[in-house]
């Protein structure tokens, strides 16, 4: 009984520090310009855009001590800075963001997920997920339900597609296959 005791507060302690983390995480950078110095810094940067209706893009950053992900609204085309509306950090600082991943039962919602760097295959489980809620432009952590995801070749996403409408067509898509 002592010891389930001890793993409890342990547990609940851990649980704590991590919400504290990501609460540091939102103070930080929520609501501030994709341009701080110390984004601008970053070792990696690479983005794709979440919906174009809104001007809205993902932005990865890896930092020296973080790997964060970002949603960034821009005001206009002329906008290259944005304002950051939400942020998460991946558990593992040497893992990527995956752009394509879905929830079997969920086809038509936006999800982004985290692989090793050097993931061998081009789909695969993801190790953390997050959906991504299109009316609030905030990341809602996706757990206990099977995440795949898909490695892709983005080329010409900055011409028109979006990640909500590639949800909208793999949704229509699944639909149409179970009409047939």
């Amino acid at each position: 009984m002592k010891v389930r005791n001890h793993v409890t507060i342990v547990i609940v302690v851990f649980l704590a520090i991590m919400a504290m983390g990501q609460d540091n995480l939102q103070q930080k950078y929520v609501g501030k310009s994709k341009c701080l110095p110390e984004l601008k810094s970053a070792t990696e940067r690479y983005g794709i855009r979440l919906d174009k209706s809104q001007n809205a893009y993902l932005a990865a950053f890896k930092l020296k001590d973080r790997n964060i992900l970002t949603i960034v609204q821009l005001k206009d085309t002329n906008d290259r800075c944005g304002i950051i509306r939400d942020v998460v950090q991946s558990r593992d600082v040497e893992s990527s963001f995956v752009w394509e991943c879905r929830d079997k039962k969920a086809l038509a919602d936006v999800i982004v997920g985290t692989w090793p760097a050097k993931h061998p295959k081009t789909s695969g489980p993801a190790m953390e997920a997050w959906r991504i809620d299109l009316a609030q432009l905030k990341f809602v952590p996706v757990q206990g339900v099977p995440v795949t995801c898909v490695a892709g070749y983005y080329a010409g996403s900055d011409e028109g597609d979006d990640l909500a409408a590639w949800a909208k067509k793999r949704s229509a898509r699944h639909t149409t296959e179970q009409d047939k």
